[in-house]
């Protein structure tokens, strides 16, 4: 008794190891017990001592991430904002279809998006281009897999200079087809890597994922013996054994979407509303395109003046902007350097255009300077 009595009012003095000793042979009372990291946190919100061992009660994955894995999730750390998009993603909340809109730009203009038409919509496609320029149908290579374009930056270039708003409408189903190809399967990902990614160190799930954790003591007392220090704060055992022993990461949440891609549901979401968006292009072209202009066109495609082309034997160079379908009359920028940084606005007809490439010295470029804001929009 007397012994008793000297324990439970030394029990400030005792080491966390010592504690967790006489915890589990029930010789403290474990309302009496606090227990604290080097940094003199408790988390009391979070820990709780019981008779039989640890509890550990979070909010959310956020939560239990930054407090299990401070070290790698925790505030002011690189993966910081991961721990955020992994609660997203669990959460089934994570906006995969904005993240893919942020890098549709570029994308289109590198010709990335149409890399994911499925085969049906590059066939409608290419039906579409036939009708546009003929000789860009040439891209279109029939292989093992199907259909293929086999220089997809060229042709989104190209598809801009007949429909501005194309890229737009491909992007919108592209990027909704991702976010529910991609969704589910890193919100499994997510509950395999870290659910019950504890388990083999003691900490046991006991209230659904992310929710309610546990450590006996006699599985805290074996992650100190496999450490071999004794003289530590319990609470940094627990993070320091972790930390060195866990390996299962997720990759970088913006990688997460190669690493869940499930291309079946991504193509029953996208290709039929891909196939509709082009036939009504193609209904378009029909309609709207009449074969002089068309011929204009194939022209210009021809010379390669939809880029910056420099003029023979000249210090200008030349890229034109768009083709009135009424007048056919050429708006095109003209200028000094290739990125056509300094340039100015011109206009005038097919003939004397393919003059200025074909027939250097003819015509003097720069004599059909137009001010900008006088083109016909």
């Amino acid at each position: 008794m007397k012994k008793r009595l000297l324990v439970e009012n030394d029990v400030d003095q005792l080491d966390d190891f010592q504690k967790i000793l006489l915890l589990n042979k029930k010789k403290l009372n474990p309302d009496d017990v606090e227990f604290y990291d080097s940094d003199g946190e408790d988390y009391n919100k979070i820990v709780s001592v019981s008779e039989k061992g640890l509890n550990f009660e979070f909010d959310d994955l956020q939560d239990f991430l930054q407090f299990f894995f401070r070290g790698e999730y925790g505030s002011g750390t690189d993966s910081e904002y991961d721990a955020i998009n992994y609660e997203r993603m669990y959460e089934r909340n994570y906006d995969f279809y904005s993240e893919c809109q942020d890098r549709a730009y570029d994308d289109w203009r590198e010709g990335y998006t149409l890399g994911y038409l499925c085969d049906p919509a590059l066939r409608k496609l290419k039906e579409l281009v036939d009708i546009l320029n003929p000789s860009m149908s040439e891209h279109f290579i029939e292989g093992a897999r199907g259909i293929q374009i086999d220089s997809e930056g060229e042709m989104a270039s190209f598809l801009d200079q007949f429909y501005s708003g194309f890229g737009d409408d491909v992007d919108e189903i592209v990027c909704r087809g991702k976010d529910a190809a991609t969704s589910e399967g890193a919100r499994e990902m997510v509950i395999d890597a870290y659910c019950d990614g504890l388990k083999p160190y003691g900490i046991e799930n006991r209230g659904g994922c992310f929710s309610s954790y546990f450590i006996s003591w006699g599985n805290l007392v074996q992650l100190y013996i496999d450490r071999s220090a004794f003289d530590e704060p319990a609470l940094d055992v627990i993070f320091e054994y972790i930390n060195k022993h866990f390996t299962n990461y997720l990759p970088e949440s913006y990688e997460i979407e190669s690493n869940v891609w499930d291309n079946d549901l991504f193509t029953k979401e996208t290709c039929q509303k891909l196939e509709d968006l082009i036939d009504q292009y193609i209904e378009s072209a029909e309609e709207d395109f009449r074969p002089e202009y068309m011929e204009v066109m194939r022209k210009i495609g021809t010379l390669g003046l939809f880029q910056a082309k420099q003029l023979p034997n000249s210090r200008y160079y030349m890229k034109v902007e768009s083709v009135d379908p009424e007048t056919l009359k050429i708006n095109y920028k003209i200028g000094t350097d290739s990125g056509l940084w300094n340039s100015e606005q011109g206009i005038d007809t097919i003939e004397n255009v393919v003059s200025m490439i074909t027939q250097p010295g003819l015509f003097d470029p720069k004599d059909h300077r137009i001010n900008r804001y006088n083109l016909k929009r």
